[in-house]
């Protein structure tokens, strides 16, 4: 059980965890993929339980006028349902904390589903804290 950096070649692997996410195909990720990780501030990981990938975590770290400092954004995390409890999103989200922590930003945002009460109590026991509302207009 380890957490490495995702790498361009690694679509494929994680795309079955995506698709228990979102069902977007595998042609459409390709190219958010690449141009994801062309993107200044965006990093990625994988968790992988004897060599197959069952987690993922990607985070974009960017400036934001009003503080006049970087912030974070996680985009997605994903644990697959056979293996949570096991630590392994605590582990990436360390990741995606350690890399704000790296690249000075002053604070990391994270949003999930009101109802997903595992996420929002892994989040909490990580520290991070009821600060806003989310709204979400599809365009």
């Amino acid at each position: 059980m380890g957490v490495r950096r995702a790498v361009e070649g690694d679509l494929e692997a994680i795309h079955p965890l995506l698709e228990q996410r979102t069902g977007a195909g595998l042609n459409r990720r390709r190219m958010m993929w690449r141009e994801a990780l062309g993107h200044p501030g965006y990093a990625a990981w994988i968790a992988e339980v004897d060599g197959r990938p069952v987690g993922f975590i990607d985070l974009f770290v960017f400036p934001d006028v009003s503080p006049g400092r970087k912030i974070g954004l996680i985009n997605n995390l994903i644990v697959d349902a056979r293996v949570r409890g096991r630590g392994l999103g605590r582990g990436l989200l360390r990741e995606a904390i350690s890399q704000c922590r790296k690249e000075r930003a002053v604070e990391l945002h994270v949003w999930t589903a009101p109802d997903n009460t595992p996420a929002i109590a892994l989040y909490k026991r990580l520290g991070f804290v009821d600060r806003a509302l989310l709204l979400e207009l599809p365009v």
